[in-house]
């Protein structure tokens, strides 16, 4: 049993070490924007005022780039910024959801994930390596499952797809084929060059707001809505979310503003009115101090 203790303090104190021109940088950042971090534009996303789209477009010139894009200091700091510790309470909040054997099988059938981009993963004992964002992705999936019935044959809407990693868990935990993803064209081209490099057999849809009859199931968003202009907030209740039947959206603006991502968003009130059934739970871990998830059409 020592010998394993020991195997895993050193597994942490390699990617600590590593790990920390990535941490010292990103700390920097967030202090020297202080509050500018977030966007108050009407048109425009918290995203959108880091180095995030400019770096997207770099990789996507190349191939090479691609087969590292988890690991580019600006992709990291939207998307794959998670540490050891953090996967660590996805891990127990799996084990919360899920039995034991549940929980390994789980997680085994989605290190698929980790197959493209050469994420940085970490040793988690007998679940072996995985990335922290995937097992993020796994424990979203099912706190879904807690709250709603999910099967292949259920539609889904997904707002800010980031590259896919979602989707892809979604997918195989729950067998979804009908999947369709909002963003920026850049984003929904390395979604598909994704989901083409791990071999998902998910192929999602490029949403817009001109589908006037279409609905769907559900909705889900991971901080992304909570992260766009209100303009664009009101844009999506009234042409996408309003037509959505459930919904699961992690959210990190609408209620308190610790962190300053309120402004320039719409309030929980102003959200209801266009989903007068919502419910406010608690992220489960939490992630940020203004965070929590907004669900909507749970099972009975």
């Amino acid at each position: 049993m020592g010998g394993r203790n020991d195997i895993n303090l050193l597994n942490r104190t390699h990617w600590a070490l590593t790990d920390l021109s990535f941490r010292a940088i990103r700390k920097v950042r967030i202090l020297s924007r202080h509050r500018s971090y977030f966007t108050e534009k009407q048109q425009s996303s918290d995203s959108e005022v880091t180095p995030y789209s400019e770096s997207l477009a770099h990789v996507l010139e190349s191939e090479n780039r691609l087969y590292r894009f988890r690991r580019g200091m600006a992709y990291r700091e939207i998307l794959e910024h998670l540490g050891y510790k953090e996967g660590q309470r996805y891990i127990q909040r799996i084990q919360s959801l899920a039995s034991k054997g549940d929980a390994v099988e789980l997680i085994n059938l989605n290190k698929g994930n980790d197959l493209f981009g050469s994420p940085i993963t970490f040793t988690y004992g007998n679940y072996g390596d995985v990335s922290p964002t995937t097992l993020r992705y796994i424990s979203t999936a099912l706190e879904i499952a807690n709250h709603f019935e999910i099967s292949s044959s259920t539609s889904i809407a997904e707002i800010g797809c980031g590259y896919g990693g979602q989707a892809a868990v979604i997918g195989r935990t729950f067998g979804v084929k009908d999947y369709t993803c909002f963003d920026l064209p850049p984003v929904l081209k390395l979604i598909d060059r994704y989901l083409q490099g791990i071999d998902s057999d998910l192929t999602v849809k490029r949403g817009s707001f001109n589908q006037k009859s279409k609905s769907w199931d559900f909705a889900i968003s991971n901080y992304a809505f909570s992260e766009l202009s209100r303009d664009l907030q009101l844009s999506y209740l009234e042409e996408i979310l309003s037509k959505c039947k459930s919904g699961f959206m992690i959210m990190n603006s609408g209620v308190s503003n610790k962190t300053g991502r309120s402004t320039g968003k719409l309030t929980i009130e102003e959200i209801r009115q266009f989903l007068p059934n919502l419910r406010l739970i608690e992220e489960i871990p939490l992630t940020g101090p203004d965070n929590y998830v907004i669900v909507w059409g749970e099972k009975k």
